[in-house]
């Protein structure tokens, strides 16, 4: 029996190698992204790689796509909401537009994402819900005040979820990355500690979802060397965060 897989932010980075590694695997991929031109690309390359180009901050059109989706499979074994941006911004005129955006797409877009889909991962046998937020929210990053907050906001919003779904025969997963080479990492323009490979950060999480942890992190030096600094005495944890600024 065919095993259906939802991904987000499926034309690129991340959310595109998950793709591949899970057809490759013999899923049936629904890879969901704005850009039809590299979902398509994706269906040439992976028949059972499914393009379903969509924008999820559209909220007037997110439920009308989902019913759509609902009417052609039987069922969501997995989730992977993966979908993010990522701008920094300057404290000194914090620039609101920006917190919009990435809140839209980064927490907003997700909570609407779960709320529509699980019907459809409520009629598999066990459905599972996998949301990617960042390790970034564990550690106050200079010029991170949005990409950070939002991140944030998603974990709580995944444990939380978690608690409450706890009989429902969902599993959820929360997916917290360090530092990938991706086309949005790519675009960073200060050293990035422990970076990893794409095809590396998508064989763990799916080796996690596979092993049903309920909570994925990568790497484990950036995991121990963050845990390490929120040990420090609060006002030296403040001293060094503001010695990473970046000028």
């Amino acid at each position: 029996m065919a095993r259906y897989c939802l991904i987000t932010g499926a034309s690129s980075g991340l959310g595109r190698e998950l793709a591949i590694q899970y057809a490759g695997a013999g899923w049936q991929v629904i890879a969901v992204a704005r850009s039809v031109n590299a979902l398509n690309e994706l269906h040439q390359q992976h028949k059972s790689i499914h393009a379903f180009p969509l924008d999820l901050t559209d909220t007037e059109l997110l439920p009308a796509a989902i019913e759509q989706l609902a009417q052609q499979i039987p069922a969501l074994d997995l989730v992977i909401l993966n979908a993010g941006s990522c701008d920094y911004v300057d404290a000194a005129n914090l620039p609101l537009d920006v917190f919009d955006r990435t809140f839209a797409l980064n927490f907003q877009a997700q909570v609407a994402a779960v709320k529509l889909l699980m019907p459809l991962l409520q009629k598999s046998s066990e459905g599972t819900l996998a949301v990617v937020s960042s390790l970034a929210h564990l550690f106050p990053f200079t010029k991170a005040q949005a990409y950070g907050a939002s991140k944030a906001a998603l974990s709580y919003f995944a444990d939380s979820l978690r608690v409450d779904l706890t009989d429902s025969g969902i599993r959820v997963c929360l997916i917290e990355p360090g530092f990938v080479d991706t086309p949005l990492t790519q675009k960073n323009d200060f050293k990035m500690p422990f970076l990893l490979q794409v095809e590396d950060a998508a064989k763990r999480i799916r080796q996690g979802i596979r092993s049903k942890q309920q909570r994925i992190r990568f790497p484990k030096r950036l995991v121990f060397s963050l845990h390490l600094l929120n040990l420090l005495p609060y006002s030296l944890r403040c001293k060094v965060a503001a010695g990473m600024r970046q000028p």
